[in-house]
């Protein structure tokens, strides 16, 4: 009898004990997933917030200061939740944006399902406009779709087009994989022929002017610049240019840069058809900055409608010592009209500084930074990598249980971790000590119900293995 509440009890314990592992793991998943789900129905709540924001120097002598206030200020504008960022620097059909998104993703899916002939047709249907709404395209959609379109001619055998193609995804979005190209053994080994080639090439210069200067330039990833622009260090082949100036249409295109050569693309902007109102309303907004909110609240409005804003921001930039001295109003969607002041100091607090202004203004929040991720890929095919000669050990990539949308990582950069570091152990330790104590408890309640049962200490040690 004694031997049979033994194994009795070690049976329930071990039932118990996969049970917690069990109903851990679901919570877990569903920790994971519900801040997701959560955010997704705020964004169905919430309406987006149309915000602009100027930073207008204080002096003569403050003009750089501001321009760079005033890039940093809409840059971290536009990343917070539900809010859009609004210039007078329009780009002709952008509302069409959402759809051409929506035919990259289905072409994508298509593809990855092996149904060749709709991706192409829906590719070569988004193509016309990519290219007519392309400044306002965000990058990874204009990476999703040239490596999409490659990889469409590459299986319809136009290597040249797929070649080209594939390149400018690689350019723009470097964070991919062999096995993200697994579509057939041709495509694999096109992918990587195409990235040893741009490994191995050269480095060159670009510079970027425009008339008018002091425009925002973006090349690919880099930080903006004002141009005049210089980019150093840059891949020789095609890079994303895109440009824009406050009362001009926004600019983008492929930029080719040769090796020993000066890489020079000189831009003439155009100027809105509504520019001579833009700039005398702006005007008439500046000069009441120093002025009270009953003073300044005419001209801001005035901005504000022209803008079709909900929200606008409009201050004053000084440089003082070390910090940024900010000054002007916030006029709210209620045409409400505040004092904003904010002083920043140029030190390694200054991006923190940046949103707790601005998020405490907008009364919006910044996503969590994300790990950069690949474009995603086909389902994995071991005989078709068996075939191109792609074992385990040779392929760039793996997917990473710590990360729980299974990113792709490089085994030959990633430094080897302790188990104890890994948020799936920690998970199952808490699910055994959650059962452990579940199950003391019921001990506790058998024992003293029955005047006996085994008794004794769990000791469990944890040694980290390196």
């Amino acid at each position: 009898m004694a031997t049979r509440g033994k194994k009795t009890v070690f049976a329930s314990y071990t039932a118990l004990i996969t049970s917690a592992l069990f109903l851990s793991a679901q919570l877990c998943v569903l920790g994971l997933q519900m801040p997701s789900a959560a955010a997704q129905g705020m964004e169905d709540e919430e309406p987006t917030k149309r915000i602009a924001v100027f930073v207008l120097p204080a002096s003569s002598a403050e003009i750089k200061a501001a321009l760079l206030m005033n890039r940093v200020l809409r840059e971290n504008t536009s990343k917070m939740t539900n809010v859009e960022l609004v210039t007078p620097a329009p780009v002709m059909n952008s509302s069409a944006l959402p759809e051409l998104q929506t035919m990259v993703e289905k072409a994508y899916q298509a593809l990855n399902s092996k149904d060749v002939t709709k991706a192409t047709g829906l590719l070569t249907q988004a193509k016309p406009l990519l290219e007519q709404i392309l400044p306002v395209v965000p990058l990874r959609t204009v990476a999703l779709f040239y490596k999409a379109y490659g990889v469409s001619q590459a299986l319809a055998g136009n290597v040249a087009e797929a070649r080209s193609s594939i390149e400018l995804s690689l350019t723009l979005w470097t964070e991919q994989s062999n096995l993200e190209y697994a579509y057939s053994v041709e495509v694999l080994k096109l992918f990587t022929a195409v990235q040893n080639d741009l490994e191995g090439r050269p480095s060159s210069t670009l510079e970027v002017t425009t008339t008018p200067e002091n425009a925002v330039v973006m090349v690919d990833t880099r930080e903006p610049m004002q141009s005049p622009a210089r980019v150093t260090n840059l891949m020789t082949g095609a890079h994303l240019v895109k440009v824009v100036l406050d009362g001009h249409e926004q600019w983008a295109g492929f930029v080719g840069v040769k090796p020993g050569q000066e890489n020079i693309v000189e831009l003439q902007l155009k100027a809105i058809p509504e520019k001579a109102t833009f700039d005398q309303r702006l005007v008439a907004a500046a000069g009441q900055l120093k002025g009270t909110r009953e003073e300044a609240a005419t001209s801001l409005l005035g901005l504000k409608q022209f803008l079709g804003a909900d929200e606008l921001l409009a201050l004053e930039c000084s440089v003082v010592g070390e910090n940024y001295e900010l000054s002007g109003f916030h006029v709210k969607a209620d045409d409400t009209v505040f004092p904003a002041k904010r002083t920043l100091a140029r030190d390694a607090s200054f991006l923190a500084g940046v949103r707790e202004f601005l998020s405490g203004l907008f009364e919006s929040f910044y996503e969590l930074a994300r790990k950069a991720e690949g474009l995603g890929g086909p389902p994995i095919d071991p005989v078709l990598l068996q075939k191109a000669g792609v074992t385990s050990q040779q392929s760039a990539t793996v997917f990473d249980p710590d990360n729980p949308v299974f990113p792709t990582v490089n085994l030959g950069k990633k430094k080897k971790e302790s188990i104890t570091s890994k948020w799936w152990f920690w998970t199952a330790i808490g699910a055994v000590v959650a059962g452990g104590a579940g199950l003391g408890i019921w001990l506790a309640k058998d024992q003293a119900a029955s005047g006996g049962g085994p008794s004794g200490t769990i000791q469990i040690n944890l040694t980290p293995i390196y």
